[in-house]
């Protein structure tokens, strides 16, 4: 009877226990853009469904890792970047880092831009010119759900055209980022980088790197349609596409103590999905022609 009695005991711990563990855990979900490039059509799509996932009580984080500017049907109204960087400051990022394309109008009006539309533009590895310098600017950020803390450290890419180089000074990546990962590594549970460098470039840096838990990337259009794991630096690599096509997504677990679960996929965005009033009426005053009713 005792024996009985002991391993009942037994069994409600065990149970007790996998409960708690269960209550500890925190899901993190990143939604993931990049080269853009002025295509204006998806836009209010992916804004809404992130919308809406953020509604159904998701712990969401939205980057776009640059290449705003240049090729699509918003580059040829001549607005030097005007008519995306309103779209871009009404879709709800939490942060976005500038691309090569990005510095196509000079690093003043890309200042001024980012200003004007309150754009979250994270660059830790740049020093803007003398009465050329966004006020919104900050090397990385650090959001909080549900007691976990993110840290979301952002890059400029090194690659800025000649017409910029004399105003606008970027560094080396790997040297400007590393001391400020082991920081927030000390001081936040997950810890994400954007870059717009490309796959090669951006395996290098994992490896150069003490800690990243993601790595969000762009620059060469590339699509992960499935989880990109680097089990020996333990680190998610991430590259979701082009021109708005697919959302990338990637479902990080947290046990409160260590990333337990690791999850990646892409969302095609489908000219059936529901649009973001907001963000359509934005599109439609640029290019009411394009903008179905």
């Amino acid at each position: 009877m005792r024996r009985r009695l002991a391993a009942a005991w037994v069994a409600c711990a065990i149970l007790l226990a996998a409960g708690l563990a269960a209550a500890g855990e925190v899901t993190l979900t990143f939604y993931h853009t990049s080269d853009i490039h002025e295509h204006a059509a998806p836009l209010a799509r992916i804004a809404q469904f992130v919308k809406d996932q953020r509604a159904a009580g998701k712990n969401v984080v939205l980057v776009d890792t640059g290449d705003w500017f240049n090729k699509g049907e918003l580059t040829d109204l001549g607005t030097r970047g005007e008519a995306m960087a309103t779209l871009m400051g009404a879709m709800g990022y939490d942060a976005i880092i500038p691309g090569n394309h990005d510095y196509a109008h000079g690093a003043d009006r890309l200042a001024e831009l980012i200003d004007k539309h309150s754009l979250p533009v994270l660059a830790a590895n740049c020093s803007w010119p003398e009465g050329a310098t966004p006020k919104g600017v900050r090397p990385f950020k650090i959001l909080t759900f549900d007691g976990v803390k993110v840290a979301v450290i952002g890059t400029a890419t090194p690659n800025i055209g000649n017409a910029s180089a004399p105003l606008l000074t970027v560094r080396p990546i790997a040297d400007s980022v590393k001391p400020l990962v082991e920081k927030l590594g000390q001081e936040a549970d997950i810890v994400v980088l954007l870059t717009h460098l490309g796959p090669p470039d951006d395996k290098v840096l994992i490896a150069a790197m003490p800690r990243v838990d993601v790595l969000f990337g762009g620059h060469h259009h590339k699509r992960f349609a499935k989880l990109n794991y680097d089990a020996k630096h333990q680190t998610v690599l991430q590259h979701s596409g082009f021109f708005g096509q697919h959302i990338g997504e990637v479902v990080i677990t947290w046990d409160g103590e260590k990333v337990t679960g690791r999850t990646a996929r892409l969302i095609k965005v489908e000219p059936a999905m529901p649009e973001c009033p907001k963000v359509q009426a934005i599109r439609a005053r640029y290019l009411p022609a394009q903008t179905k009713p």
